[in-house]
């Protein structure tokens, strides 16, 4: 996506939102940077295990901007997150200089600008001391090559299963249609659709299992609607568990434009078999080493 395209999509998303929308735009407008590159309706995750959606992110400068609006004063708490925000969230830990401004948009419209002209003034700031490159996805994986290893506080996300097995344990393959396989020795690449809940109930979105992220990461708990499913495969459950077999977990969501992604959740072993007929897996590590 090139960034004509990709800006309209991001600031189209406020379109709903009048205050909001006027609010953002002109944020952007008096940037005028077109180095910068803007992430609408970002959620970040704060130390004491909350979330809060940030309306505008700058991810090259870790500012994030929250409109307060009369009706999100009200409801701030109201509505669940999504498993998909969940995994898309920045993490406000792992980001030393994090930085977040609220403009409330209740107020009279010279105050509105004033709050502005001051946010964009301290953005202008910080981006004249960083050197600012709005990389292209393949400049990202390329960059990522270079590393020495990948975190799951590392700001990327990919976009195919080949580009994880290709970048992260390198491979060389054009497609992949299994989304579980061995990459290297005995660790496994694992790309599940995470289970949504809706009213309270866990539903599926993927032929009938049931994947649950814990909110902190810690855990995985796969399972089937079908309980018959998971004991029939519970004989290479307990074969992974005797041969130490771990899973490199790279969960699928939607990010904030509606695309497709695969981010890196951790690396996980199994427990065992609960007596739901559940698989538990626990975490193992938090990054994957390729250079020592």
């Amino acid at each position: 996506m090139n960034k004509r395209d990709y800006l309209v999509k991001t600031f189209s998303r406020t379109k709903r939102k009048d205050y909001e929308n006027y609010i953002l735009t002109a944020i952007w407008h008096k940037l005028d940077n077109m180095n910068l590159k803007p992430v609408s309706q970002q959620y970040v995750k704060r130390p004491n295990g909350t979330h809060a959606l940030m309306d505008l992110y700058f991810p090259q400068l870790h500012i994030g901007i929250e409109v307060d609006e009369a009706y999100h004063q009200d409801n701030q708490k109201a509505d669940k997150l999504r498993m998909d925000d969940i995994i898309s969230a920045v993490n406000e830990e792992s980001i030393t200089d994090f930085e977040c401004f609220r403009i409330d948009a209740t107020k009279s419209i010279e105050e509105i600008n004033d709050r502005v002209n001051e946010i964009v003034g301290v953005i202008n700031e910080k981006a004249s001391k960083t050197t600012l490159n709005w990389r292209t996805y393949e400049e990202e994986l390329q960059q990522l090559k270079q590393q020495k290893y990948l975190s799951i506080f590392d700001d990327i996300a990919f976009m195919d299963i080949k580009d994880i097995a290709n970048t992260v344990f390198g491979k060389n393959s054009k497609r992949y249609q299994r989304s579980y396989f061995r990459v290297k020795d005995n660790m496994w690449l694992w790309c599940p659709k995470l289970s949504v809940t809706v009213n309270g109930d866990t539903r599926s979105v993927a032929a009938g299992w049931l994947n649950f992220l814990a909110d902190d990461w810690s855990f995985i708990d796969e399972s089937h609607q079908e309980e018959a499913i998971v004991e029939e495969r519970k004989e290479n459950y307990m074969e992974e568990v005797d041969v130490g077999r771990k899973r490199a977990v790279f969960a699928k969501y939607k990010d904030n434009l509606g695309n497709n992604r695969y981010r890196f959740v951790g690396v996980f072993k199994i427990l065992g078999i609960s007596r739901k007929v559940s698989v538990v897996l626990d975490i193992y590590g938090w990054l994957i080493k390729w250079r020592l």
